[in-house]
């Protein structure tokens, strides 16, 4: 499953921290891909390294039996 979103806001420490926590409660694989990087959700420090800014495109990719309601968790907090 696949979901295009723009960032709402930068990137910081607490929101990465927010994502990993949010994706770590699913059992899908969910990835986060902002330019020509990309990112496990579940990593703090593979979300904190995309440094995107408000207003960027983000990808985000889910495969599992839980993959659409681990986007829509993850759409709510970006």
């Amino acid at each position: 499953m696949k979901s295009t979103l723009i960032a709402s806001a930068d990137l910081t420490l607490a929101v990465a921290k927010k994502i990993a926590q949010t994706a770590g409660g699913f059992r899908s694989e969910i990835r986060l891909l902002y330019r020509d990087k990309g990112a496990n959700a579940k990593s703090l420090m593979g979300v904190v390294s995309l440094a995107y800014k408000k207003g960027a495109e983000l990808s985000l990719f889910a495969d599992g039996k839980d993959a659409a309601a681990a986007i829509r968790a993850i759409e709510s907090v970006l």
